[in-house]
């Protein structure tokens, strides 16, 4: 499949969210982690009793490392049934299952090598904020839709009122230049943006020894933690009419915040984490947009978008 694909390069892209340029540079660390991940493990993540040299057996319907790689980044970005992913690559839906998980995995541990891999926790976030200076985060909250939860329970606490679906929510903080340094625990969709951001990275922004700069939405009003500058546009009281500076300020702080929603966009370039995500083995829900930030991320780290130079007053 690969060696079709490759022909048309508009297509490619199409296809699997990365160019065939980007694609070349991925390959090699995936090819070093799926030779790790199969000496060890049997399609469909069972265990070996032994650690083998593996070889892909010529009868496979994925013959080669790239159809492979291709595969796994066509399924997040088309976002098909497995039906339908297993009758583009000639092969059974129980089939398409197993190597779904077993190359997800191999995917994740991929973009782990390649150093892409946004941080997850406040323990890693505060391990990235060690070097002084000063350093411009935006943070922002992303919701993507799930099936409707059959338990009573769980359909109150995964509704969201803003999007009126059923949804998960994933914090994120971004840098200027657009790169994902962090995706949040996955949370319930009715859970509030600034309650994430208390619970989930707070504490590491103000125990950073650099001099924060946040820029946040009107949302996440109230959150300030200690030592941080927060610069939020001006919020209009009820009755009152912003002033023509406040307007222009407000404006000129969007069109930078504005920047992770381009990083959060380009993550939902894969479709897997915009639609409906219909997996549930394996955490699958629960990992997925931070291996879709990881894609994104290797992509601008390759070509970093640009971005005027604005300011504020």
């Amino acid at each position: 499949m690969y060696n079709k694909w490759i022909k048309n390069s508009v297509s490619f892209v199409a296809l699997t969210g990365f160019t065939i340029e980007q694609f070349k540079e991925l390959l090699p660390y995936f090819e070093d982690a799926h030779q790790k991940y199969f000496n060890r493990y049997e399609l469909g993540d069972k265990k070996r009793k032994f650690v083998i040299n593996y070889t892909i057996y010529s009868n496979s319907p994925l013959p080669t490392v790239k159809d492979r790689l291709a595969f796994i980044l066509s399924y997040k970005k088309l976002n098909p049934i497995q039906e339908q992913q297993a009758a583009m690559f000639n092969m059974t839906q129980k089939q398409c299952n197993q190597f779904i998980h077993s190359l997800t995995a191999v995917l994740e541990q991929s973009l782990e090598d390649a150093e892409v891999m946004p941080c997850t926790t406040e323990k890693e976030l505060a391990r990235k904020l060690t070097k002084e200076g000063e350093i411009i985060l935006m943070h922002d909250g992303t919701e993507r839709e799930i099936p409707r939860p059959i338990d009573d329970e769980k359909q109150k606490e995964n509704y969201s009122g803003k999007k009126k679906k059923h949804t998960l929510k994933n914090g994120i903080i971004a840098t200027m230049t657009c790169y994902i340094l962090f995706v949040g625990a996955t949370v319930n969709g009715s859970t509030h943006d600034k309650k994430i951001a208390d619970n989930q990275y707070g504490k590491a922004l103000s125990e950073s020894i650099a001099k924060i700069i946040l820029y946040q939405d009107t949302g996440f009003q109230g959150f300030t933690p200690k030592g941080v500058e927060i610069i939020q546009p001006f919020k209009k009281p009820k009755g009152i009419d912003l002033t023509d500076e406040q307007k222009k300020i407000n404006r000129n702080i969007s069109s930078i915040r504005v920047r992770v929603e381009h990083a959060i966009g380009s993550a939902k370039r894969y479709r897997i984490v915009k639609d409906e995500c219909r997996l549930r083995k394996n955490n699958y829900p629960e990992k997925i947009f931070k291996i879709c930030a990881a894609l994104h991320n290797f992509r601008i780290k390759l070509k970093p978008f640009n971005y005027p130079v604005i300011k504020l007053t």
